[in-house]
């Protein structure tokens, strides 16, 4: 048995054993961070040498940018260098024509630090352009079409007011080809039309435009002036037949009824006798029982006091207006009356008396539904 007071010579040895294992481990450690550290640089130089001439990846930050009416890819690429959505606009111009002749303008939903390739494939695809849904729904009148311009366009009143007396002074020139008088109510056709900013949201008369062209393709689709021809009326007087029957129904199946009814009257010369043009002589909508002092407001459109149609169309209307209106079903009826407002649900007459009770249905069912009948 050792003495307690006797000294292990195997205590210090270990001390020493551990010092150097430490410091070996410790300049490993030191080895490994130095060569992660020049990997890092290493990898930063070659990443900087890679992006010489082009950015690789997918992109960074969000941008939306502008392609003006006019410009070349030439033009583009240096406004896209100047972005710093890519590097090098020769490989930009390239990459785009190899795509298309030509930049689409508009504002377009894209990446800072782009490879050139990519970026010329987001610039030729459409899904990257930033657009606005401009809706007009059937019926609508044009005075209701310039607030909501400038509501969802941005466009100033200014903008509308001399925009609209360039395109009165000749409609032809936004493609109005049916001849009309004072407006260009009843010509352009209610839809939804996609817009492109910043150009298509800066011109008044190019959204006219749009929606004229777009009448043009649909009164052509329905042969809609073979057929008013065939009718005996002019193109002009079917398109306000066919902006009464928007104004008057609003379910299809009465649709082409309602316009036998309307040629019935004239045929017979019949006042046509309705509220809707009335309230649009009076620049009102939305009155289904008009009282004595409104029946006898002398405006052109007061169908109680002057035969024949209405001087112009009272709304635009849809493709089934349009279509009921060169399309009318024989019928013999020569009154019309809507007696549910909610369902739509109308009732023709042949004569007067069956006319007055149907009428008094109608009235029984404002009495039951006060707050809808004004």
């Amino acid at each position: 048995m050792k003495d307690s007071n006797e000294t292990s010579w195997i205590a210090p040895e270990g001390a020493r054993r551990a010092k150097s294992a430490l410091a070996v481990s410790l300049s490993f450690l030191i080895l490994l961070t130095g060569i992660a550290v020049v990997s890092w640089k290493g990898f930063g130089f070659y990443m900087d040498w890679r992006q010489q001439d082009d950015y690789i990846g997918s992109g960074e930050e969000p941008i939306e940018f502008i392609v003006n009416p006019g410009e070349g890819w030439a033009i583009v690429a240096d406004s896209l260098v100047a972005a710093d959505v890519i590097r090098d606009p020769s490989l930009f111009e390239r990459e785009a024509l190899r795509l298309n002749d030509g930049p689409q303008p508009g504002t377009w939903k894209l990446l800072t630090k782009l490879p050139a390739r990519t970026a010329a494939e987001l610039l030729n695809d459409r899904a990257n352009q930033v657009y606005i849904k401009f809706t007009v729904k059937e019926g609508t009148r044009v005075a209701d079409i310039f607030p909501l311009m400038i509501e969802e366009l941005g466009m100033t009143q200014e903008q509308i007011d001399e925009s609209m007396e360039k395109v009165m002074e000749d409609p032809t020139q936004i493609n109005v080809k049916v001849a009309i008088k004072d407006r260009l109510e009843g010509v352009l056709f209610p839809d939804t039309y996609l817009l492109y900013p910043p150009m298509d949201t800066e011109d008044p008369a190019g959204v006219l435009s749009r929606m004229a062209l777009q009448f043009n393709t649909v009164l052509k689709e329905l042969e809609f002036e073979k057929k008013a021809q065939e009718l005996g009326i002019s193109t002009y007087d079917a398109v306000i037949v066919a902006s009464i029957i928007e104004a008057e129904v609003n379910r299809d199946e009465y649709r082409a009824q309602v316009a036998q009814v309307i040629y019935n009257r004239l045929d017979r010369g019949m006042k046509l006798q309705m509220d809707t043009t009335v309230n649009y002589g009076m620049n009102r909508s939305g009155y289904a029982n008009l009282d004595n002092a409104a029946l006898q407001t002398d405006t052109p459109y007061n169908s109680y006091l002057h035969e024949g149609l209405p001087p112009t169309p009272i709304s635009l209307p849809g493709k089934k207006a349009l279509e009921a209106a060169v399309n009318p079903v024989h019928n013999n009826y020569l009154y019309w009356v809507t007696v549910n407002l909610e369902t739509g649900e109308t009732r023709f007459a042949e004569n007067d008396s069956q006319h007055q009770a149907n009428v008094r249905v109608y009235q029984q069912w404002c009495r039951a539904n006060p707050d809808i009948c004004k």
